[in-house]
């Protein structure tokens, strides 16, 4: 049974995975570190050098190796930029979608250097983004999980009562 994070950057998919993943005793899978592993290069690069299109395919081509996995797996926040994602997404029983409110988002990603859209957009192009993925967040999410001003613990906590076992 897999476990899918998703939501816009800085929401607490990453840290909230790792903890999650030690509760329910389940291997952890970021999806931008497993696209890294497996053709050597980081992110960053891979939209200087070959653009967002380019890493956006191999997403789409790590989500569909992952989805049988028993695991917690983290998705980059653009998870939902891809038709082919949201229809897998939503097949699934157990996709969370940590929300967060954008201002306290940005005062996460500000000035962020490993996260290429941050570096490309500013504040009003990121909070145009984040308006434009939100209901696609939503659509595929069999729940949301508002991250704004709450410790892991409370996060955890709430996800610990939703995730379905059978």
């Amino acid at each position: 049974m897999a476990i899918f994070l998703i939501g816009f950057m800085g929401a607490g998919k990453t840290t909230v995975g790792k903890r999650l993943g030690e509760i329910q005793k389940l291997q952890v899978i970021d999806i931008d570190e497993y696209i890294e592993e497996k053709t050597g290069s980081l992110i960053k690069d891979m939209f200087k050098e070959y653009g967002e299109n380019h890493f956006r395919t191999l997403e789409s081509a790590a989500l569909k190796e992952l989805m049988e996995k028993e695991a917690v797996i983290t998705t980059g926040g653009g998870i939902v930029e891809r038709k082919e994602n949201i229809e897998l997404l939503a097949q699934e029983r157990n996709v969370f979608h940590l929300f967060c409110s954008f201002d306290v988002l940005w005062g996460r990603l500000e000035g962020d250097s490993n996260r290429p859209l941050v570096q490309k957009n500013s504040v009003d192009g990121l909070s145009k983004l984040y308006g434009r993925r939100l209901p696609l967040y939503r659509s595929v999410s069999t729940m949301e999980i508002d991250t704004t001003n709450k410790s892991i613990d409370e996060i955890i906590s709430e996800l610990g009562q939703k995730i379905s076992t059978d």
